[in-house]
């Protein structure tokens, strides 16, 4: 398991029934079961294929609770994911997470930029804009998921590259709430690089999803008062605010939009819920009398599923 190619991406970026009730596993039309290897199995995860007829990935799930689907980020599914999965169900949740690119369990963010950016038509090829095929086949495993759950009210969570895949999903009935984390497709990288000081341009209103798409699950948000968090660091540079304003605008009262200051060392921190995360103190830098904002966000994550998501109220 390796993160250390987060960072320097940056700098180098210049058939049947379903059986799943309130379970891991998964069997059915779309699904096949599968053994993990050898080390994801030590880590706790179950393993199957999912296909939707067009796509088909990998899906590696624990835990017991109201179900939530977790996409990973740029990086892949590397130990930050697989780390962030066990905070989440130890909280409570079953959680559901596709590998969608990249070498399980190792963190390669360039190597994943440059072949969905210029080979890979599943993902539009990182156009801003376009809801990319692969929300097809998420929406498909929300469907999955929802259909055949004892509870059918699930979770979704995007970040980073996949921020802004919660929006098209949420269009799915199943869906009962969403948090874009995040979101950070399209960036700029003159503009990370010069810490903000050029490049700006309307690209920082854009988002990975088509403006089709971003008006239905508004709608259906609006209908069914689904809501909807959007998250970020106040000073990420990947992930600009006037697209977080954005998404919020479009989803109204429907959504909260907080933004966290600096978790640590890291004058542009960008993963929420991940690599800042594992990385920071549980403390707040300047005030160690109060919790860290990585830890403040997962705690609100955390309260903001489970209020949405359990059959009953449980305590937190």
């Amino acid at each position: 398991m390796r993160s250390s190619g987060r960072r320097k991406f940056f700098r180098l970026a210049a058939g049947g029934t379903l059986v799943a009730v309130d379970s891991t596993h998964a069997v059915g039309p779309g699904v096949t079961r599968t053994s993990p290897d050898r080390t994801i199995e030590k880590l706790g995860f179950d393993a199957y294929a999912f296909s939707d007829g067009v796509y088909e990935h990998m899906v590696y799930s624990k835990g017991a609770g109201p179900v939530v689907i977790v996409m990973h980020e740029l990086p892949g599914f590397d130990d930050h994911a697989a780390n962030f999965v066990d905070r989440l169900v130890a909280r409570g949740f079953c959680v559901h997470a596709p590998h969608l690119f990249g070498s399980m369990l190792w963190s390669t963010p360039n190597l994943n930029y440059l072949r969905l950016r210029c080979i890979n038509a599943e993902f539009a090829n990182l156009r801003a804009n376009r809801s990319a095929p692969v929300c097809d086949w998420l929406r498909a495993l929300a469907r999955l998921l929802s259909e055949h759950s004892a509870n059918p009210r699930i979770g979704v969570i995007g970040m980073c590259l996949t921020g802004a895949f919660v929006i098209p999903m949420v269009i799915e009935p199943g869906v009962g709430a969403g948090v874009i984390s995040q979101p950070a497709i399209p960036f700029s990288v003159g503009y990370r690089m010069s810490g903000g000081t050029r490049g700006e341009g309307e690209w920082m209103r854009e988002i990975n999803v088509s403006d089709t798409d971003l008006g239905t699950a508004s709608r259906r948000c609006a209908r069914d008062s689904i809501p909807i968090i959007i998250q970020r660091f106040e000073s990420d540079l990947l992930s600009p605010r006037d697209r977080a304003l954005r998404i919020a605008e479009a989803f109204g009262d429907n959504a909260t939009l907080d933004e966290y200051k600096n978790s640590g060392a890291n004058e542009h921190p960008h993963a929420l819920l991940t690599e800042e995360f594992d990385e920071a103190l549980d403390v707040d830098p300047t005030d160690p009398t109060k919790p860290n904002s990585t830890r403040i966000a997962l705690d609100k994550v955390v309260a903001f599923l489970h209020q949405n998501l359990d059959t009953q109220g449980r305590p937190i």
